[in-house]
């Protein structure tokens, strides 16, 4: 079964390199501009079930940062930050949404892609652990997660 991955960017020359060296990797891969998109692509019934989401932090506002951690809480889904600040608080904020992981820019494609696999290979053992299918989107709770 291939793995499917989520990329939410808006910056079309961005986007076209990430989709392009994900599939080379063997990754399926669909793409949305913005968080509002991902949060709808992920409710409706028989859309594209990422197993990881891949976004970036440069234009996110109050909103994106809590439909990230609902991304990752509500979804069951693996989610990889990007950003350009590299202090620690930024780390913390990343981790605080909920984030597997965050990555500062500039970042080296083929590293990217061996975190995504490190992060797949340790979602899907939990999830067998607690018996479920990997990567099954759950009902959206719409309560606010609070981050800000």
């Amino acid at each position: 079964m291939t793995d499917n991955i989520l990329i939410i960017e808006s910056e079309p020359a961005l986007k076209g390199e990430l989709v392009s060296v994900f599939t080379k990797a063997g990754f399926t891969v669909d793409n949305v501009p913005d968080y509002p998109e991902a949060l709808l692509k992920l409710v409706k019934l028989g859309e594209f079930k990422p197993n990881i989401v891949i976004a970036f932090t440069e234009r996110m506002d109050a909103d994106a940062w809590t439909a990230c951690f609902e991304l990752h809480q509500v979804f069951d889904v693996a989610l990889i930050l990007i950003g350009r600040d590299s202090r620690s608080e930024a780390w913390e904020r990343a981790m605080e949404a909920g984030a597997d992981f965050y990555l500062t820019k500039p970042f080296s494609y083929m590293q990217l892609v061996a975190r995504v696999k490190s992060i797949l290979r340790r979602y899907k053992k939990l999830q067998q652990n607690r018996g479920e299918q990997p990567s099954g989107g759950k009902d959206m709770d719409t309560r606010s997660s609070g981050i800000s």
